[in-house]
């Protein structure tokens, strides 16, 4: 077990270790994408070092790791191999948000996080709802039986890590006269739920994000006392915390793949010598200056990422549109700079042979994440014509 004791000027996670889980995960990269499978070896190797209880606090065993701490483990895997990353910045997200609220049965939780099989993740979207943060009320219905317990039904999808994840924080409404809505924690292998196939998707390939359906899942009495009435003030506030991690960390970890792109690049165009030109790539003026634009856009990806962290700690309060604004730029800033990538490689970017054209295509995928680019900047128009 890592010990992770770690202090503001000393790290919790050293240069060194992300290295290492960026280049061990690097390796089986291109394999997981082109056959769509799950890798599990990345996941036992992140338990074996505790790194699956990053952010379970301290209390309950865990490393006790806050925004920062994730930012740079997602950024580290991510650019190793991008469905670990994603599947990881939701487990690091979810235990963070639950050590701080600590529902009931949260400790067994924590504690198979800590022994390394307690990983976590979220259902919102649904085939016919799309994203949740548009609006409109989940198909997914809680209802209560005589004996007090709940009973759940609906479809989900989107069930990113669906073959290692053991609980998932579903988003339902009740079928109540006036609907409460929220998340319930619903473990993995309780009768009733079922995975549907779905997942085919241009990148991030290895998620095995398919769709789940509940058939009258069970659940304890007691476990709607996170519901609230759909559309009220404690509902919308309660966002604003889930927003800034998960804008901050989809960030991070686009960056990463975007810097692993970079990375292939620069030793791409100091290894080809065209004999034409009887020299590397990398003397050519016209490239250097692709190259330069490119560290530009990854030296403005790391000042917003680290400045928005810097702030997300010291604040009593999120800044949940700044966190939007950031993944919005951040993520558009990858596209563009793989492009650039892409626009002086050649067929030799586009090669399956060569990781470029993976991290494009994973690179894409993170204009869709929620809330994306159209409702971000409608956000940020309508609280700058309101300043």
């Amino acid at each position: 077990m890592l010990s992770l004791s770690g202090t503001s000027s000393d790290p919790i996670l050293t240069d060194q270790l992300l290295s290492e889980l960026r280049q061990e995960f690097a390796a089986t990269a291109a394999q997981h994408d082109a056959d769509g499978s799950f890798p599990f070896a990345n996941f036992k190797k992140l338990a074996e070092a505790g790194l699956l209880a990053l952010t379970v606090p301290k209390s309950f065993g865990g490393l006790g790791g806050g925004i920062s701490e994730a930012a740079r483990l997602v950024a580290a895997v991510g650019a190793g191999e991008a469905s670990t990353g994603l599947v990881l910045q939701m487990n690091c997200m979810m235990h963070y948000l639950l050590g701080r609220r600590q529902p009931p049965g949260y400790d067994a939780i924590a504690r198979a996080a800590v022994a390394g099989t307690g990983t976590v993740n979220a259902l919102q979207a649904e085939p016919d709802l799309g994203s949740v943060v548009r609006g409109g009320l989940p198909g997914t219905v809680a209802s209560r039986s005589a004996d007090g317990t709940w009973r759940i039904n609906g479809r989900k999808s989107y069930a990113t890590g669906s073959p290692i994840v053991g609980w998932w924080l579903t988003l339902v409404r009740t079928d109540e006269d006036t609907p409460r809505v929220g998340t319930v924690i619903v473990p993995a292998a309780s009768p009733g739920i079922s995975v549907v196939p779905s997942w085919n998707h241009a990148g991030l390939r290895a998620t095995a994000s398919h769709e789940l359906r509940f058939d009258n899942v069970v659940l304890p009495a007691g476990a709607d006392q996170a519901l609230l009435p759909a559309g009220s003030p404690e509902q919308v506030a309660g966002r604003a915390l889930v927003d800034e991690w998960f804008c901050l960390l989809t960030a991070a970890l686009y960056d990463g793949i975007a810097r692993a792109g970079r990375d292939w690049l620069l030793h791409f165009l100091h290894s080809r010598v065209p004999s034409n030109l009887g020299q590397p790539l990398a003397t050519v003026p016209r490239l250097q200056g692709v190259v330069g634009e490119i560290e530009s856009l990854l030296l403005i990806n790391r000042s917003l990422i680290d400045d928005a962290i810097l702030r997300a700690e010291g604040a009593s309060e999120p800044d949940q549109l700044r966190a939007q604004l950031v993944k919005h730029v951040v993520t558009n800033n990858v596209v563009r700079a793989l492009e650039l990538a892409l626009s002086i490689t050649g067929n030799h970017g586009l090669d399956r042979a060569n990781p470029l054209e993976r991290h494009y295509r994973d690179a894409l995928c993170g204009r869709v994440h929620a809330p994306q680019s159209d409702s971000i900047l409608t956000n940020a128009g309508r609280a700058a014509l309101a300043a």
